[in-house]
């Protein structure tokens, strides 16, 4: 008879360390082994990082180490945790031992295999560009309505990378500029506040009689103390009139005459695929 309760996993460290105080050591009820601190930090520090410590020489083992970790990070089975542990202490036992023509044989053949691995992933990164150049977008027979963004355009499939990139760069810009605009206005109302604050103050002291010195008295800001923060405010005003009348557009006849000739022809094409189906089931 099995016992419902999974043993837990504690680090495996080579035969010729001998750790009491991890043999001795009981997981708390209910924690799983792998949020064990008992199993993770030793895991770690004993394994993890002398592994690419020990590895600074080879660079491709080095990398498969990164990389088999990092493809095992998600295990939970004792099992499969188990296994891997060993093979890895394992691979440290090499690595400490000296002298040990193995482990450069290991590395030769990794380089082997992770520049296989990169000339196959090159060669897809180039179809793949092929493929899209291949492929030039076409009119779906629908429209892409003109919003804050975009202006009216007409459904394509693909969608070009530059106006879903032209739709994004749009969208993140106006949230950082409705960011700006109300710190702005805050710092507009603050600067009125003081100015109407030492007005007072220097009314108070001369009995009105001194000049008024809160406007074109800085050189740096000739029309007022806050005319920076005024034309700020307005040219962002105005970025955001023309997002208004961007999506106020409408479509031309031109490019409603290119939809509605590419609506015929894709209606066109549904009908044969229907008749090509109806005639093959009767056959």
């Amino acid at each position: 008879m099995t016992s419902r309760f999974r043993p837990s996993v504690r680090p495996l460290p080579p035969p010729h360390v001998f750790v009491p105080s991890l043999a001795q050591a009981t997981r708390p009820a209910g924690v799983p082994f792998f949020r064990d601190p008992l199993h993770t930090v030793p895991t770690k520090w004993s394994l993890f990082r002398p592994l690419l410590k020990g590895s600074t020489a080879h660079p491709a083992i080095r990398r498969e180490t990164r990389s088999s970790w990092r493809e095992k990070k998600g295990l939970t089975s004792v099992p499969r945790v188990r296994v891997f542990l060993e093979e890895q202490y394992a691979l440290l036992s090499k690595m400490i031992a000296p002298g040990t023509r193995s482990l450069e044989r290991f590395e030769c053949h990794l380089a082997e295999k992770h520049q296989r691995l990169d000339k196959m992933a090159l060669l897809a990164a180039e179809q793949e560009q092929q493929n899209l150049h291949a492929r030039p977008p076409r009119l779906t027979g629908a429209y892409h309505r003109p919003t804050l963004f975009n202006p009216p355009l007409p459904r394509l499939k693909p969608q070009p990378i530059s106006i879903s990139m032209m739709i994004h760069n749009r969208l993140r810009a106006r949230e950082r500029r409705m960011e700006r605009r109300r710190a702005y206005a805050s710092f507009l109302n603050d600067v009125k506040l003081e100015t109407a604050f030492w007005r007072e103050m220097e009314q108070a002291q001369k009995k009105g009689s001194g000049s008024d010195w809160t406007r074109g008295k800085d050189v740096r800001s000739p029309g007022g103390w806050d005319k920076i923060m005024r034309n700020e405010i307005e040219d962002m005003d105005k970025k955001f009139q023309r997002e208004n009348r961007r999506a106020g557009m409408v479509f031309d006849k031109r490019l409603m005459g290119r939809v509605a000739k590419a609506r015929s022809r894709k209606e066109t094409w549904w009908k044969a695929q229907k008749t090509e189906g109806l005639s093959s089931d009767t056959g």
